[in-house]
């Protein structure tokens, strides 16, 4: 571990979304294998039980009607009356107890907490780390502007900017050489299954596409298909903790029908993760967590309509940059896997960027030294 002085890291995510749980997990996992004292906290573990069943209800109607989900996302406020106050005030003991000064935020539904907090133990300051999933600033920060700037933006990519800054990546192992890759696409609707991505499957299977299509209920799997089915267990959910009292990624795998299933989970990272390495292209709304897989991967994105501002911008920054191309753009050139190809080229020769989670130990150390 590094100097005690160097203090805990919080890494804040929500399972409102997997767009900022698994960054959230990714970071974490890899902050300890660089030696920082790490720990992931899950914003709904302080939700009312009233409020998780809502929730629940919410990603249902959302997967369920495109159309809804862009009116809720357009509706986005703060969630502080559904947080469980007890629970909440418990987490801010245990903050100040250990002297929790190191926080990195990935879902600005966390800043009231953290407002209330740094209130708490002023004046010493709060070392934060803010991370921007998306092109734009999202929506979960867009409505809490008015907090305290005294924090470090982390941009991974910034549409404003044209550029990437940071990256995350999954993995270690370099990317699969297209030519090796099985004649595949995986396609699905991020962590929600949410998205127009159904109503391309038919006309994907119309032109001899195999896909590898990520359900989101099992009564969504064909039976008769050259397409391959693959979803996370559907009785899991990001704010549960496994049998070692730890936030794990999503148990994925394959799916046939109601009686087989292979939900497998890894320490390191997510498994869906290693499909879309191994796909020709991931065609998605154009979601941040897409967006890790497809650089750490060099998988280029066929851009799906995206869910919400912050998304539109993330699509167009992996266009400009060469690394995806919207659907209606890749079907007017009938569907060519040639274009594919250049695209993960693009992404294989991307300029040099910094290693977030090793930026991050190095600046704590140096923190640290100064002690």
């Amino acid at each position: 571990m590094l100097n005690a002085q160097s203090g805990k890291v919080t890494v804040l995510g929500s399972g409102v979304a997997l767009g900022v749980y698994i960054p959230a997990l990714l970071v974490d996992y890899q902050f300890r294998k660089l030696g920082l004292d790490s720990e992931t906290v899950i914003l709904e573990n302080y939700y009312t039980g009233e409020s998780l069943e809502k929730l629940k209800a919410y990603k249902k109607a959302y997967h369920n009607n495109f159309s809804v989900a862009l009116m809720g996302h357009r509706m986005t406020k703060d969630v502080s009356p559904n947080l469980d106050e007890n629970l909440v005030n418990h987490l801010l003991q245990t903050w100040q107890r250990d002297n929790r000064l190191n926080f990195v935020v990935w879902s600005g539904l966390w800043m009231p907490i953290l407002e209330k907090y740094r209130t708490k133990i002023f004046p010493q300051k709060l070392n934060l780390d803010i991370c921007r999933i998306d092109a734009d600033i999202s929506a979960t920060f867009k409505i809490h502007q008015d907090s305290d700037r005294d924090y470090e933006e982390v941009w991974l990519w910034n549409w404003e900017q044209k550029r990437l800054i940071y990256e995350i990546p999954v993995t270690e192992q370099p990317p699969i050489p297209y030519t090796h890759r099985s004649n595949r696409c995986v396609i699905h609707g991020g962590g929600w299954g949410i998205g127009t991505y159904q109503k391309r499957i038919s006309e994907l299977e119309e032109q001899g596409i195999c896909l590898d299509i990520i359900a989101y209920y099992v009564d969504e799997v064909a039976k008769q298909s050259n397409h391959r089915y693959f979803m996370v267990d559907p009785d899991w959910f990001p704010w549960i903790k496994n049998s070692k009292n730890l936030h794990e990624f999503p148990p994925f795998g394959e799916v046939t029908d109601l009686n087989n299933k292979n939900f497998q989970t890894k320490e390191e990272n997510h498994c869906f993760y290693d499909l879309a390495r191994q796909s020709k292209a991931i065609i998605s709304k154009p979601g941040g967590g897409t967006l890790i897989d497809s650089l750490s991967s060099a998988t280029p994105v066929i851009l799906l309509e995206p869910y919400g501002y912050a998304e539109e911008k993330n699509a167009a920054i992996w266009e400009y940059l060469g690394y995806g191309i919207s659907y209606e753009k890749w079907k007017a050139t009938n569907y060519s896997f040639k274009i594919l190809e250049d695209l993960h080229h693009n992404l294989l020769n991307k300029r040099s960027l910094i290693h977030y989670p090793q930026h991050y130990a190095n600046k704590l150390l140096a923190v640290s030294c100064k002690v």
